[in-house]
C-alpha cells in the first residue's frame, strides 16, 4: 500500500489563517496506516513547511506512478485550507488545495487545483487496482472552518486495535477510483478544538462499527457511517460526499 499524507497548519503567506488541527490530523492518519506490515506499505508525509506544492506533485505524480505497481492500493490524504477561485469566468468556481507556499493573490498559480490535478493524478495512476483521495478541507469562500476566500471572490479507539501488524496480500480489496471529502461544495469542513481533530478526520480515525473481528471493510459502508456521524455532529452543516466509482472496493481494517 502506498500512501501519502499532506497536513497543513502553517502557511508562509501572512493572509492566510493558520490551522490548528490539520497537522495533527495528518499525523494520526499517518499512524493509522503504521498498522499495516512494513514489508507493505510505504507512506510519505508531507507536514507544514515540507507541504509545499513542489513536494506535493512530486509526491503523488512523479514518484507514486513509478513506484505502485498494477496490484497496489494507494491512499492519498489531505488535511488543510481548500479555497474557491474564479477561474477564467466569474460564474465558473474552481477549487483549490492549499499549500504552505500557496500565495493568496496567486492560488490558481501557486495552489492545486481540483478540477484538473485530480485527473491528472488518476490518469497517472490508472494501472492500479484501488486509488481513495481523502480530502478534509472545503472550498465554499464561507467564512471559518477549512477554507478561505480568494482575491477574486472577495470582492478512539486504541483499546481495539491489532497487536499484530495487518498484512494486505491475502485480502480481497476490490478496485476503483474514489475521493472522499469532508463536506459539499457549499458547506465548511470544521474543527473541534474538543476533539483537538477535525470533525471528518476525527470520524475516519475512529473507525467503523463492527461485529467480531474483520479483516477489511466497504469503503462505501464506511462512508454511510462517517457521513451520518459527521452530520450528526454538526447539526446538519457538514456532510461527507463520495465520488468516483469502485468494484467492491474495500479497505484493510486498521482500527
Amino acid at each position: 500500500m502506498h500512501v501519502v499524507v499532506v497536513g497543513v497548519d502553517r502557511y508562509r503567506d501572512p493572509r492566510i489563517r493558520d490551522l490548528s488541527y490539520a497537522r495533527a490530523d495528518a499525523e494520526a492518519v499517518a499512524e493509522l496506516v503504521a498498522k499495516l506490515h512494513p514489508d507493505e506499505r510505504s507512506v510519505q508525509v508531507l507536514l507544514d513547511g515540507d507541504a509545499t506544492k513542489r513536494n506535493v506533485m512530486v509526491a503523488i505524480g512523479e514518484t507514486l506512478p513509478r513506484t505502485a505497481r498494477e496490484d497496489d492500493v494507494v491512499l492519498i490524504y489531505f488535511a488543510g485550507h481548500g479555497s474557491p477561485e474564479t477561474d477564467g469566468c466569474r460564474n465558473e468556481a474552481g477549487r483549490y488545495l492549499v499549500l504552505h507556499d500557496t500565495e493568496y493573490d496567486n492560488v490558481y498559480a501557486t495552489g492545486i487545483d481540483m478540477e484538473h490535478e485530480l485527473i491528472r493524478w488518476f490518469e497517472r495512476l490508472q494501472h492500479i487496482r484501488l486509488l481513495l483521495l481523502v480530502v478534509d478541507a472545503c472550498f465554499s469562500g464561507r467564512a471559518g472552518g477549512r477554507t478561505f476566500e480568494g482575491p477574486s471572490l472577495r470582492r478512539s479507539r486504541s483499546g481495539m486495535r491489532a497487536a499484530e501488524p495487518v498484512v494486505l496480500n491475502s485480502l480481497d480489496l476490490g478496485e476503483g477510483r474514489l475521493m472522499l471529502s469532508a463536506s459539499t461544495d457549499r458547506q465548511v469542513a470544521r474543527e473541534d478544538p474538543d476533539l483537538r481533530h477535525g470533525i471528518f478526520t476525527h470520524y475516519l480515525l475512529h473507525g467503523p462499527s463492527t461485529d467480531g473481528h474483520p479483516t477489511t471493510v466497504g469503503v462505501h459502508t464506511f462512508y454511510e457511517e462517517l457521513a451520518l456521524s459527521v452530520h450528526a455532529h454538526t447539526g446538519g452543516q457538514q456532510t461527507p460526499v463520495i465520488n468516483g466509482r469502485s468494484e467492491l472496493a474495500r479497505l484493510p481494517y486498521l482500527w
